[in-house]
């Protein structure tokens, strides 16, 4: 499910005539992001930007609070924060490529991230990073410790050996 939080000001000044128009105009423009069915289900809160009080707020925070807990529950393989943060220490890190024993050793070392220390999580952040094309992962079914990650995947261009 597809979850949009518009905020305007001055919803006020909007002749109430016009609203199909611009409803219509906004699922345009999110078509391409996600599917109409989404779009057609989504939830529409007037908030006047300036008088932020009343029940139109206490929609609107419910409404973004159910929004993040959808967001919390869906178990895809997208993005995440810890993919956001193990990609974030792969960059910081000079070293091109790495075994997962290599990652994991780095990842027990390591104060700054907070990223699970099980190898089987470890794994299935690497898959998405990898789905995502943001690097290689190699994975190796017999030996995962010996599965490669290749953090720069142009070092595959230049560096063959």
């Amino acid at each position: 499910q597809c979850h949009v939080i518009t905020v305007a000001s001055h919803i006020d000044e909007v002749d109430q005539r016009n609203l199909p128009n611009i409803y219509r105009e906004l699922a345009e423009i999110l078509s391409s992001r996600c599917s109409q069915q989404s779009i057609e289900n989504c939830d529409l809160v007037h908030l006047d930007c300036r008088q932020l009080v009343g029940g139109e707020l206490s929609i609107f925070t419910t409404t973004l609070s159910s929004a993040c807990q959808s967001i919390r529950s869906t178990n895809t393989r997208e993005m995440s924060l810890y993919c956001h943060m193990l990609y974030a220490l792969l960059e910081e890190k000079e070293e091109n490529v790495y075994t997962l024993d290599q990652l994991m050793a780095i990842l027990s070392e390591s104060d700054e991230y907070c990223l699970p220390q099980d190898v089987e999580e470890i794994t299935e952040l690497l898959s998405s990073l990898h789905t995502t094309g943001l690097i290689v992962f190699l994975k190796n079914n017999h030996t995962p410790g010996n599965s490669w990650v290749v953090a720069r995947k142009g070092v595959l261009l230049t560096e063959v050996n």
